[in-house]
């Protein structure tokens, strides 16, 4: 009886010291400049377009935005992605960037097996449209739980 209680114990170690290996949280952010696509008369810009490769992201003069784009999973375990995005003032480059609010994240999906999945969803800020014509910078934001790349 005794050995059978070291084997679970140190089973029990095992098990637990390994969850901790699969299972963590990461974030990765990318900045980006904004680039007026848009109109609507008298020099006002209605839309402001953000690039990041496979991601982009558009916001809009009514404080409404959107991100999209491909979210890439390189482990062979899961992991849960959440796609963000945060907009702020900043110099050229989006150097010194003053955030409006930390991220804010619009989707949550699991991806498994060295998988990507297609990524969407937006939403509004009172905080975006009340300063939109000094927006200048966006950062979107990329949330792991669980084995990450």
């Amino acid at each position: 009886m005794g050995q059978n209680a070291i084997r679970i114990f140190l089973l029990l170690i095992l098990i637990m010291g390994g969850s901790s290996a699969f299972s963590s949280e990461e974030v990765r952010v990318l900045s980006s400049e904004a680039q007026a696509t848009s109109n609507l008369g008298g020099g006002q810009a209605a839309r402001s377009d953000f690039d990041f490769g496979p991601i982009k992201v558009w916001l809009r003069d009514d404080g409404r935005w959107a991100i999209e784009g491909d979210v890439m999973h390189r482990s062979g375990f899961c992991a849960t992605y959440q796609l963000g995005v945060q907009f702020g003032t900043g110099s050229p480059g989006c150097a010194n960037v003053k955030w409006l609010a930390d991220p804010i994240y619009v989707t949550k999906r699991l991806q498994c097996n060295g998988a990507g999945a297609f990524h969407s969803g937006g939403s509004y800020s009172f905080a975006v449209k009340s300063r939109f014509n000094e927006i200048n910078c966006a950062q979107r934001a990329i949330k792991c739980n669980g084995k990450c790349n």
